[in-house]
C-alpha cells in the first residue's frame, strides 16, 4: 500500500507543479527554461515512473492467501 500511495501522491504533486509551470509560461513570468524542464520532468514521471502503480495494484489485489501457504516449519534452517 505504501509504494502504491507514494506513486499516486507524487503524480498529484507533479501534476500541480506542471500546472503552475504552464501558467508561468503563459504569463511570461520567471525562467522559461526552468518551467519547460519542470514540464518535461512531469511528462517523464507520468510516462515512465507512474505505470509502476499497475504492478503494486496487482500485488494489493492478489490477496494474502499465498503468504499463509507455508507452515512455520518451512522457515527453519
Amino acid at each position: 500500500y505504501l509504494m502504491y500511495s507514494g506513486y499516486v501522491t507524487l503524480a498529484y504533486l507533479w501534476a500541480r507543479m506542471a500546472a503552475v509551470a504552464h501558467a508561468a509560461l503563459e504569463s511570461g513570468a520567471g525562467d522559461e527554461d526552468f518551467y519547460k524542464a519542470k514540464i518535461s520532468t512531469a511528462k517523464f514521471y507520468f510516462k515512465r515512473i507512474l505505470p509502476r502503480v499497475a504492478g503494486h495494484k496487482g500485488a494489493i489485489e492478489g490477496g494474502l492467501d499465498c503468504l499463509m501457504d507455508l507452515d512455520a516449519e518451512h522457515f527453519a534452517f
